[in-house]
């Protein structure tokens, strides 16, 4: 858990002391800048949920683990058109769907009084979708 947290503050505070792979190989995504701020917003949201899910975890509140995990649900992408997602990767759709997916489940496991232990090997599931996520794709500018 502290590496996966590790892990997403990494990625807040720059590049020292890490190598970056060049070139970057990550297939582009190119969206417009207004699409490029939704989706940067949902990632934001996820780090929000992932962040409620600890917590609530740490303290043993499954209720506050399954409404932070519901936040990050398929209930996200209910606004979102077809054509749309047809302008993302299909591989980056079904990742995303499945990462949605696998926070409902969570959602929903820890309204029934999932175990801590469950939920958070639920959350390593979630991280390693954001994580494939991230090695796969990057915005184009």
């Amino acid at each position: 858990m502290l590496a996966a947290c590790l892990l997403l503050l990494a990625g807040c505070g720059g590049t020292r002391g890490m190598t970056l792979p060049h070139p970057d190989r990550r297939t582009p995504v190119s969206l417009s800048a207004k699409e490029r701020e939704r989706l940067r917003l949902g990632m934001r949201i996820f780090l929000e949920s992932v962040e409620g899910i600890l917590e609530g975890a740490q303290q043993n509140r499954m209720t506050r683990v399954a409404r932070s995990a519901e936040r990050s649900g398929m209930g996200m992408v209910e606004d979102i058109s077809f054509s749309d997602a047809m302008k993302l990767p299909p591989e980056f759709v079904i990742l995303s769907m499945d990462t949605h997916q696998k926070f409902d489940a969570l959602s929903r496991e820890a309204a029934e009084n999932l175990a801590k232990k469950g939920a958070l090997d639920q959350l390593s599931a979630i991280l390693a979708n954001c994580t494939a996520c991230h090695t796969t794709y990057r915005l184009a500018r």
